[in-house]
């Protein structure tokens, strides 16, 4: 069963040839540095609204006390 995971995945390897010494990426391309930030970013504002609306129902509720 490994054997003909294995060959399969070869065979796949030899279907689509690998042309990585016509192309060089450079640092940026490879890490993707665009997409973590913004990644970062979004997680930030989401965490920030999450705080924000906690707050406000913890308000809420201490309010009508």
């Amino acid at each position: 069963m490994q054997a003909s995971t294995l060959l399969s995945w070869r065979r796949s390897r030899e279907a689509q040839p690998d042309f990585s010494w016509n192309r060089k990426e450079t640092f940026f391309q490879k890490h993707r540095i665009g997409d973590i930030v913004r990644g970062l970013i979004f997680s930030s504002v989401a965490w920030g609204l999450l705080a924000v609306g906690v707050y406000a129902v913890y308000s809420i509720v201490l309010g009508g006390h």
